[in-house]
């Protein structure tokens, strides 16, 4: 993904958050699949490193 895109998912998650926040019985649908626990676990760590490739 190029960086407009990155913004755009980044944007849409955090309206889901916003959601999930503001109202408990909303469903986003988004599994936390192993791309995402990546992101979680290194978010919790203290780990946000800069990747030069995307993988996903």
């Amino acid at each position: 993904m190029n960086v407009d895109q990155h913004l755009k998912v980044a944007q849409w998650h955090m309206e889901q958050a916003r959601l999930h926040a503001t109202n408990g019985d909303h469903k986003c649908g988004c599994p936390v699949n192993d791309v995402y626990k990546k992101c979680i676990d290194e978010i919790e760590a203290g780990l946000v490193k800069e990747e030069t490739t995307c993988d996903v």
